[in-house]
């Protein structure tokens, strides 16, 4: 399928020297701030000069992995470090991410939902405190900024109105566990349309092809919304630029170092160096960390908390293998077209059951969401949890030998096709630490990571609902199998840079300015991603850090003088 949107990123050439405002990654933190400055500083007269540097490459429509040779060739290496999908390996626990203009939006399950309003009142700063308590007496808060970003992420109820087998088996799933099954929002299109900004959407087909990015247009990635429209009012986006480090000029400005990557597959490297009035790193959780603490050993000096509070947000993953009940959870690639069998996996994830909400103790509250595998990694899946199956939970019943020996071919009548995926998400001890290494890589320093008792109870609980309707518990092949070396792995790393009320709390204050060690803040440096996290949310994050970024883009443009947040001309992309 050809491409849907237009190209986004400036040609390299167009990089200068000098800007108002530099961006350090293109994720939901540094997408939205670029796109809610860029429209302010248009309505100024396009007065300030911004730029977004990106580590990776764009990756237009049509042009993700939906084979197992294309994913794998599409993995961020050494030897190609321009691949779209990371795989970050540490002592405990390995970190999944992307690589790419629209950072993780790519590849992500699309969940956009918001945490426990205790979540807030426990760790945040107290301005997240105070607005925390307005919601929860219906003043309204932080609301206002989650559903800024709701709608210009175009989430949505997808189930409503939609009829999936996942959905009935999830329900009875969730029924034996105590719990009830709840719709969430997702970004995830159901309907055609072309956006303000030229950006065409279709609908979804089913497909279940997210996780390793949508050919179909009809994920609403941060390439179709926050992207176009910071692009649409002047903000220049440049790829391909792997930034170092940041200094601080003896003027007071900001120098952003790194180096430019060009060729095949982003071999060959020159050194950029851009000043800027301010800098606003937004790296992802692992990127934004390496950059302030490669700034700290060249002399930067932060908050003692730089590194610390990271958590994988409680992730964990587990498999209701070969039920009785049929799922359609087998993905299929987009190039082949909707199967003649009428196969309806529909987006990865799209319900979750909740449990603990009556727990004054957050580390008792848990979310698990039905999951599926995108068509790319399918094979790899299925003939896996066979040999898993065989080895460490066999079960002679006929009708299930039957299945499981189906699925030497993708098919749907398979054991694989009657199988539901778990994500899982916990509220973890959030004491991980990022380290930096000798050669400035990061990594992660957490020893007591995988010994956290309470996946053991939300084992506990899945076993005997997924057994009642006739399947098998597999608990995360990744932790329990010792090829991946018996790790957790998380696709929500949070943490690093913790906001805080103070310099000894925590990295960066309630709008996202970086403390001195005096307690101060730098004047010109903020960070708003994923690492500004204090601690483990339960539930998927990037609406969170949507709704925090929204907030201090809404102090940045007071702190120009730039006109403030137009619900009429912002809202969304309609």
């Amino acid at each position: 399928m050809p491409s849907v949107a237009p190209a986004l990123a400036n040609s390299p050439e167009a990089l200068q020297a000098d800007y108002d405002i530099v961006i350090v990654g293109s994720g939901y933190g540094g997408a939205i701030t670029a796109a809610r400055l860029g429209i302010a500083s248009a309505d100024a007269g396009g007065k300030l000069k911004i730029a977004v540097l990106e580590r990776g490459a764009e990756h237009p429509t049509g042009t993700f992995p939906e084979t197992q040779e294309a994913a794998v060739s599409s993995v961020r290496s050494a030897v190609s470090p321009l691949g779209l999908i990371e795989i970050d390996r540490n002592p405990t626990v390995d970190v999944i991410h992307a690589n790419g203009l629209g950072g993780t939006s790519l590849v992500n399950f699309n969940v956009a939902i918001v945490p426990d309003r205790d979540v807030f009142l426990a760790s945040w700063p107290r301005p997240f405190r105070e607005l925390a308590e307005r919601d929860r007496g219906g003043a309204g808060g932080l609301d206002e900024y989650f559903d800024r970003a709701r709608k210009m992420l175009g989430a949505n109820r997808f189930l409503d109105g939609e009829t999936l087998r996942r959905a009935d088996v999830f329900g009875r799933i969730a029924k034996n566990a105590g719990a009830e099954m709840v719709p969430l929002e997702i970004t995830v299109n159901k309907e055609d349309r072309v956006t303000r900004y030229g950006v065409e959407r279709r609908a979804c087909p089913m497909h279940g092809g997210d996780g390793t990015g949508d050919n179909t247009a009809s994920k609403n990635t941060l390439m179709t919304n926050y992207l176009p429209m910071a692009k649409h009012f002047g903000v220049e986006l440049f790829t391909c630029i792997e930034v170092d480090r940041v200094e601080q000029a003896p003027d007071g400005n900001w120098r952003v170092i790194g180096k430019r990557r060009s060729g095949t597959r982003g071999l060959l490297d020159e050194p950029v160096v851009v000043s800027a009035r301010r800098v606003v790193v937004a790296a992802g959780t692992l990127g934004t960390s390496g950059i302030l603490l490669r700034s700290r050993a060249a002399g930067l000096e932060f908050s003692t908390r730089l590194g610390k509070n990271f958590s994988g947000n409680g992730d964990n993953f587990g498999i209701a293998y070969n039920t009785d009940l049929r799922t359609d959870t087998q993905a299929w690639a987009s190039s082949d077209g909707p199967p003649r069998s009428g196969l309806m996996c529909g987006p990865s994830i799209t319900m979750a059951m909740r449990f603990g909400a009556d727990q004054a103790d957050l580390r008792k509250r848990f979310t698990v969401e039905d999951l599926s595998v995108p068509r790319a990694v399918q094979d790899v899946f299925r003939l896996g949890l066979m040999a898993l199956a065989a080895a460490k939970y066999p079960d002679v019943r006929p009708s299930r030998v039957n299945r499981w020996r189906k699925d030497a071919t993708f098919n749907v009548d398979g054991a694989m096709n009657h199988s539901l995926g778990f994500l899982i998400m916990v509220h973890d001890n959030s004491d991980g630490e990022l380290v930096l290494q000798n050669d400035g890589s990061v990594k992660i320093d957490w020893p007591g990571a995988p010994t956290e008792r309470m996946y053991k109870d939300v084992d506990d609980i899945l076993k005997p609902a997924v057994e009642a309707i006739g399947g098998t518990y597999i608990k995360n092949p990744w932790w329990t199998n010792a090829f991946f070396g018996n790790h957790l792995i998380t696709a929500h790393p949070m943490g690093g840079c913790a906001t805080a009320d103070n310099v000894d709390g925590g990295v960066v204050d309630h709008a996202g300015r970086v403390f001195r060690p005096d307690g101060g803040t730098y004047d010109g440096l903020y960070v708003t991603d994923g690492s500004i996290i204090p601690r483990a949310i339960g539930v998927n994050p990037f609406l969170t850090i949507s709704m925090f970024t929204e907030r201090v883009a809404e102090h940045l443009r007071a702190e120009l003088g730039l006109s403030q947040y137009d619900p009429a001309r912002e809202a969304d992309d309609s």
